[in-house]
């Protein structure tokens, strides 16, 4: 089924509350990662993700934060917003577009992805979204869109596939946290793990059906506010969509992308996308700035307007906006919001 057949009933929600803190100094809470630009293209994150649906969705929703409305209207003009009175991690946001999609179309396909990865090849993800929309129509199944995997990699979890069902559609038996390295090669050689892409497709009716037997809690919060999301929000059990619903259903099905996928989630993640970011190659990978090199390697660079100097220094962040600067090993890399913490009790302006 083509694009132009998908987009009266396929719905778009874009998860784009979130705070980016392992990229802060350059993310902050005023101006999170998917409101920023990386790499040669001047588009935000956010602007691409929902270009990458031009043609295949008819309707579209944003669900932010009630601090970042505004600036996603403004990077999204004419897009609905629904902003969270607080935030309260993904199965509640979830749960609000399901409502408002229902109340329109019960059997429109919600396509719910977040709004801060990368993809260097958009058709091919398009014609996933396609496969796995025509199922989610005509299918009462939890559809997740997993990765193939590419390196033994420890910051993602992992989708274990079983039998397949049709072409490109293979059930899910388990959701696996994240691994160690070790696991993560066993992985790799086994050939049926899928990095998990936080990316579903179902139809409104169907996820909340779901939602009624895992989580029933949310549908009390929602019915006893009056369907007021402000009032229903500080009732819903705050917890992801993956430990709500997803780990505990039955009907999971995964559609496998190769697209050249990746998250854009802390600056490490940064030295996989050196190519297509343009990044520079000088004592490590130089997204940004100016940079004197002697006797270092493996660091990485983000100081617009600055120069930085490398002196036997290794495997180390450097990165400078805003009036901040960060120096950090990249292996503490996922740690970086323990430093955002300790920011925002001491110059909030700066968090």
């Amino acid at each position: 089924m083509r694009g132009p057949e998908l987009a009266g009933d396929l719905h778009l929600v874009v998860m784009a509350g979130g705070s980016g803190t392992r990229f802060w100094p350059k993310s902050t809470s005023g101006r999170p990662k998917q409101l920023l630009a990386f790499g040669r293209e001047p588009a935000t994150l956010l602007a691409r993700t929902l270009a990458r649906f031009d043609g295949l969705a008819g309707h579209r929703l944003i669900v932010t934060t009630r601090a970042l409305a505004d600036a996603s209207r403004a990077e999204a003009p004419g897009v609905e917003i629904l902003a969270e009175p607080e935030g309260r991690n993904t199965a509640p946001c979830i749960y609000w577009a399901a409502r408002v999609v229902s109340a329109r179309d019960p059997r429109g396909v919600m396509a719910v992805v977040p709004a801060d990865h990368h993809l260097a090849r958009p058709a091919a993800f398009r014609a996933t979204i396609e496969r796995a929309a025509a199922w989610a129509r005509t299918h009462d199944d939890l559809v997740t869109l997993g990765v193939e995997p590419t390196r033994p990699e420890t910051a993602y979890g992992y989708l274990r596939t079983g039998a397949a069902l049709a072409e490109g559609a293979r059930r899910v038996d388990a959701f696996v946290e994240k691994p160690d390295r070790a696991r993560a090669a066993e992985f790799l050689r086994a050939g049926n793990y899928l990095w998990n892409g936080g990316m579903f497709l179902w139809r409104a009716e169907v996820v909340l059906a779901a939602f009624d037997r895992l989580m029933p809690e949310m549908r009390k919060a929602w019915e006893a506010a009056g369907g007021d999301a402000v009032r229903a929000y500080p009732r819903m059990t705050a917890t992801s969509i993956d430990y709500g619903v997803m780990e505990k259903a039955s009907n999971v099905v995964t559609f496998a992308l190769d697209c050249d996928w990746d998250d854009v989630g802390s600056w490490t993640s940064l030295e996989s996308l050196a190519d297509v970011l343009g990044a520079r190659q000088a004592g490590g990978t130089v997204t940004a700035g100016e940079t004197v090199v002697i006797d270092a390697s493996g660091n990485i660079v983000d100081a617009p307007n600055r120069l930085v100097a490398l002196l036997g220094v290794h495997d180390l962040i450097v990165a400078e906006h805003g009036g901040a600067l960060l120096v950090a090993r990249k292996d503490r890399a996922q740690d970086i919001r323990a430093v955002v913490e300790q920011v925002r009790r001491q110059r909030p302006e700066l968090a």
